[in-house]
Order: structure tokens, then sequence, then C-alpha cells
């Protein structure tokens, strides 16, 4: 089959005028070229087969109109189903959509990818065509669940890209890796339980927030600084922490280069002045200590005593507005669909659209009352595509950015309510989101928590983002209250709370 494929491609080839003259399909390794991807933009998903098995699926975003997929936790929601994805998104489901490359040579002919259960894990293999008896490749793992949409997570040194020729890209698909095929045979070894994770540096760790810690490495000042990956931070809560580190950040430039040293690093007002907080201690030494490592690397780093005043309390109440005064931020507000778009449609045909665009005009009105300048994403009731949002965030030099929808299922599962706010990555989105999710909880709404996903706009925004959800329109006990102006303004009141909270804090 594979064979009569090559030669289908060849065919191909010649009717595009890009074929060249070969006989083997041992040449197919030199033919084709690889074009880069943002893998930010591309996902390897178990797809289901049945309620026992899974393949292959690769999911690429290319325009920003709508999401292609989204995500909680490991789990993934193909969104491309609902609507014609040409142009917006990209897919490939079996070994005519992709194949492997390894040491810059296309293997497709040669390696067949397969998904293999082993106690509870899916396993994405290489596996020879030629030799059958030959260990297989592993590419990467997932978490084996009957029946759904799981991501893949690749090994080290694994990335996805897209096979091109002669500069045209085209729409295959590469698991790559750029080590040679002998450097990635399998050794004997004991069976493994874990994933395969990049060993972290052995200097000592310097910790930036609450349950996190991360390594800052002496770099050359004519240099480009090496990003420093955290272990995921749990949600600080302030309490006890009395000295916080910022470097002053007036451009872009420095911003991404702290972001490149300390990724949770995130843009704040202090005294009047932009600066990045990359720090939070209890102890003075250890915020001496990572001071001093910066001004080795060249930043102008300095402490400031965190004042009690700056220390989160909870809301009790979603219609209490914090009694601390609060520091001018620029906040963007984004809310979702809009248009020809209507997002989701609930019972009694209540749109998303018309939920969120009053509830957002409410929240920009009280946060403006409080001192914020507020700029929407949208003044009316238009279409929208996903990048522009997040262009209008950037350009506005925003301080936060969250964007407001409402949820949906199938309307055979009224017994599903509840509001559940998301963030992508960062300790500062988490807390944000946070700060958020408690007061619309407050609010008598079922909660559904906060959850790390990776929407378009959370994830392509440089500052403290968010995306809540604030209600199913397909929710029996939901819906009704959504299609009531007054909780609506309960709802915007809860937001604007949140956003101000975390404001205080910050």
């Amino acid at each position: 089959m594979k064979y009569f494929n090559w030669s289908l491609n060849l065919a191909l080839l010649a009717t595009l005028g890009l074929a060249q003259v070969m006989t083997a399909p041992k040449a197919v390794a030199s033919l084709f070229q690889q074009t880069e991807l943002n893998q930010e933009d591309v996902i390897a998903i178990a797809s289901p087969i049945g309620t026992t098995r899974h393949q292959l699926l690769i999911l690429e975003q290319i325009g920003s109109q709508r999401e292609c997929w989204a995500e909680q936790g490991d789990s993934v929601t193909p969104l491309l189903v609902d609507f014609d994805f040409t142009g917006i998104c990209g897919r490939a489901t079996d070994s005519n959509g992709y194949s492997i490359r390894v040491g810059n040579e296309d293997l497709g002919l040669q390696y067949t990818l397969r998904l293999a259960a082993e106690n509870g894990t899916l396993r994405l293999l290489a596996s020879s065509d030629k030799d059958r008896t030959a260990p297989p490749i592993e590419v990467g793992r997932a978490t084996q669940r009957a029946g759904e949409f799981v991501s893949i997570t690749l090994n080290p040194g694994w990335r996805i890209t897209k096979r091109s020729y002669n500069g045209q890209e085209l729409g295959h698909y590469y698991l790559s890796n750029d080590q040679s095929l002998t450097a990635l045979q399998p050794e004997p070894e004991e069976p493994r339980n874990v994933l395969s994770v990049r060993p972290a540096p052995s200097s000592t760790p310097i910790p930036l927030t609450p349950g996190s810690s991360v390594t800052l490495p002496t770099i050359p000042v004519s240099g480009t600084p090496s990003p420093v990956r955290p272990s995921t931070p749990s949600v600080p809560s302030r309490a006890g922490y009395n000295y916080r580190v910022t470097v002053p950040a007036t451009t872009v430039r420095v911003q991404n280069q702290i972001r490149e040293l300390v990724p949770d690093a995130f843009r704040t007002l202090l005294n009047g002045q932009m600066v990045m907080q990359v720090g939070l201690f209890s102890n003075r030494q250890t915020a001496v200590n990572l001071q001093n490592q910066l001004r080795r690397d060249n930043f102008v780093a300095s402490i400031q005593e965190v004042p009690e005043s700056a220390t989160p309390r909870p809301s009790t109440t979603a219609n209490t507005r914090p009694s601390t005064p609060v520091s001018r931020r620029v906040i963007v507000l984004d809310p979702g669909h809009g248009g020809r778009d209507p997002g989701a449609v609930g019972r009694n045909n209540l749109y998303e659209k018309t939920v969120v665009n009053d509830i957002t005009r409410k929240v920009a009105d009280l946060l403006e009352s409080q001192g914020m300048q507020v700029v929407l994403t949208r003044n009316q009731d238009s279409t929208l595509d996903l990048e522009p949002r997040v262009q209008i965030a950037e350009r506005n030099n925003a301080d936060l950015f969250v964007s407001i929808h409402a949820n949906a299922i199938s309307l055979s599962r009224p017994e599903v309510n509840g509001a559940e706010t998301y963030f992508y990555s960062s300790a500062s989105g988490r807390q944000l989101a946070g700060y958020i999710q408690r007061n619309l909880v407050a609010t008598g709404m079922r909660d559904r928590g906060v959850r790390e996903a990776r929407f378009y706009v959370i994830r392509r925004t440089s500052m403290p983002s968010a995306l809540v959800e604030v209600g199913f329109v397909t929710g029996a006990q939901d819906a009704p209250r959504l299609a009531n102006a007054s909780f609506r303004t309960e709802l915007a009141e809860a937001i604007a709370d949140g956003i101000l909270n975390y404001v205080r804090a910050n």
C-alpha cells in the first residue's frame, strides 16, 4: 500500500511540474525539506476509534477566525467539526498526512506511526517497515482513556513540522527529530512508567512564587538569555510574603528578555512606573540572591517591601467593591464572538453574544468607575477574528486581558451548569482567573473551577490573561439566569471585583 501511495505521490508531483527523475522510494528521504511550525499552533492527539483503540490525529491552527480545538488538562475537544475549517485549520488523520523525519531525512516510506496501549498509557511509536523485529522508536506518550481525545506529549527532541518542496509548503506533517536514526534507536532498558523529562539545571533554585522554583543561570551580557522553565506553580497566596523583586521594563524588548529568563514574570505599575515583577518572597536574603543574580545578568533589579494591604483577601460577596484604592491599569475586555458569529445558541434561542455583550459593557463601566482605563476589543455587535483581539491588547500595552464567554453543551444535557475560568501557563494568569472565579461562585453559580487551557486569545497575549465562561446557555439553571438582565449585572460585578482584587494584590 505504501509503494502504491508513493506512485500516486510521484504522479501528483509530475502533475504539479515538481517531479524529479527517481525510481526508488529511498529517494524520498532527500526529495523533501521541512518547514518549522510554531509548536503552539499545532497539536498531536490520540483520537479514539470505537471504545478501545486510538490513532494519531494532528491538528494545526492556520487562521485566526475560529479555534480549531480546545484543551482542558490533557483532554482535547476538536472544534473544527462544527464549521467549515478551510483555510482555518489543518488536519492529518492517517499515514498519507503524516510521517517521521529523522536526521533531516524523510522516513515516511521506512517507518509507520502508530499508537500502542501499554498499562494505561498510549505510546506513539515509529515502527520499521523493513525490519519487523527491530524495536520501535518512541516519539511521545498520552494517557489512555477509552473513547476520549487526549493530547500526546512528545518526547524531548521531537516536534511537529511540515513537508515542503522547493520552498513550497505542502499539507503533509512530520514528527521531526534532528538526531540521527542510530542515536534514536532504543537500547535495552527496564520498562518505564513515566514520561521522559528533560533534566533541570543543577544549580540552586530560587523560588519565585509559593510552590514553584526556577534556576537563574549566569548569562553573558553579550549573549541571549537562556529560557528557564519553572515547575508549574500553585496559586500564590501572598500571605507571609514580604519582599517583591522587580525590574524596570519600559520597552517591549526588555520585557521579552525578562520573560525569556523568568516565564512567569509579568508587567505591573509600581509607583507610577512600569516594571516586571519577577519574584515574591518571605525571606529577604532569598530576594537579595535573586536581585544579585539579575544584576549580574545586566538587569537593574530592586527589592520592595510588600505592604500588608497588598495581601489579597477573599471576597465574601460579589457586590462589594474593594475598599483599598487601586492604581490605574490598562485592562482590555474581550466580549466573545459577535456579528455573524453568535457563539453558542442555548435554550429559548439564547445567544452567547447577547449575554456577553451586556456583561462586558457593565464590567467596563464598573472598572472605569474605579479608575481603570478600559479598552474593548469591539464596541458593538460586530464580527472580529481572534488575532485582532490579541493585537488590540498588545497595541494598547494592556496590563490585563479578560475574555468573556458563555458556555454550551448539547440541549439534551440541561443538568450541566456552572461557571469556569481559564488561564494559560503563567502563575499570574492563574491568580487572575482564581480571583474572578471565586467572585462568580459567590453569586450562586455552580463552581466548575479554574482550569488551564490553550485558547488562542489567552495563549497569544503577553500580559496576565483569563477567559471566563459565565455559565451554560444550555443549562436548566444557568440559561434563565443568563437571560435575566439583573443577574447579568451581578455577574458583571463579580468579574469586575475579581479583576480589582487582582490589581490590589499586584
